[in-house]
C-alpha cells in the first residue's frame, strides 16, 4: 500500500511538468506555423515589389530626360523638342522635335517635325565639371506639316517630274557637344547643361550636288547650333 502511494505521489508530481512539456511543444508548434505563414507572406511581397519596381522602372524609361532647343539646322529657324538617351553609357540619343520656320523665310509659316537618332562613340573630361563629346554622328527624319508640300506626287504633274518628295527630308550630320555637370548641391531639376553644333546636309542637296557639280559645297551644308538640358 505504502508503494503505491508513492507511485500515484510521484505521478501527481510529474502531472504539472507534463502538461508544461506539452504546453511547450504545442507552443513550439504554433510558433513554427506563423514563422512559415511569415516567411510565404514575405515572398510573396517580395515577389509584389519586385513586379512593381521593375514595371516602375520600364515607365521611368519612358519618361523623356533631354530637353532640346536649336537654333536652324535646315529642320526650321528654331526646334524645341525632348529626348531620350540610353545604351550601356548613354551613347544612343532619340530626339523629337517640333520646329518653326516664320513667314518672311517662305510664302507661308511652317511648323516641322523632326525624328532624329544620334550616336556618341566618344566622350572625354575637360577639368572641373565640364566634359566633351569631340564627335557625334545624327540621322534625321523631317516633314514638313502643311499642304503645300507632299510626299507622293500630285496628279497636276506628270509621272516622274519631280521624282522625289517635298515634304519628307532625310538628313545626316556630324557635330561636337560641350556639357557642364551641374553639382549636386545646386541640382533643381536637371544634372547637366549642353550646348552643341552640327553640321547636316540633306538627300535633296546631295541630289542637287550630284545633278549639278558647280553647285558649291557650301550651298550644301547647313549648320545648327543648340542646347540640350539633361535631367
Amino acid at each position: 500500500m505504502e508503494d503505491m502511494t508513492m507511485k500515484l505521489s510521484n505521478f501527481d508530481l510529474k502531472s504539472p511538468v507534463l502538461a508544461l512539456l506539452m504546453c511547450l511543444f504545442a507552443s513550439l508548434a504554433a510558433f513554427s506555423a506563423d514563422s512559415a505563414a511569415v516567411a510565404d507572406k514575405a515572398a510573396v511581397n517580395e515577389a509584389y515589389e519586385y513586379r512593381i519596381e521593375r514595371r516602375e522602372k520600364r515607365w521611368m524609361r519612358l519618361m523623356p530626360n533631354l530637353y532640346t532647343l536649336q537654333f536652324a539646322g535646315g529642320i526650321g529657324m528654331v526646334s524645341v523638342g525632348q529626348g531620350w538617351d540610353y545604351g550601356s553609357s548613354d551613347q544612343w540619343e532619340t530626339h523629337l522635335l517640333l520646329g518653326y520656320l516664320p513667314k518672311r523665310y517662305g510664302w507661308h509659316h511652317y511648323w516641322t517635325l523632326t525624328l532624329k537618332e544620334i550616336y556618341v562613340p566618344w566622350r572625354f573630361r575637360l577639368g572641373g565639371n565640364w566634359r566633351v563629346k569631340p564627335f557625334f554622328v545624327s540621322l534625321s527624319v523631317n516633314a514638313i506639316l502643311h499642304g503645300d508640300f507632299w510626299v507622293s506626287e500630285p496628279d497636276r504633274y506628270p509621272n516622274g517630274y519631280y521624282g522625289f518628295s517635298s515634304k519628307i527630308r532625310f538628313h545626316l550630320g556630324i557635330g561636337q557637344r560641350f556639357s557642364f555637370y551641374i553639382p549636386e548641391h545646386d541640382r533643381y531639376l536637371g544634372r547637366k547643361l549642353s550646348v552643341y553644333y552640327e553640321i547636316s546636309t540633306c538627300d535633296l542637296y546631295v541630289r542637287q550636288k550630284v545633278l549639278s557639280g558647280s553647285i558649291p559645297l557650301r550651298d550644301i551644308i547647313t549648320l545648327g547650333v543648340g542646347i540640350i538640358y539633361t535631367i
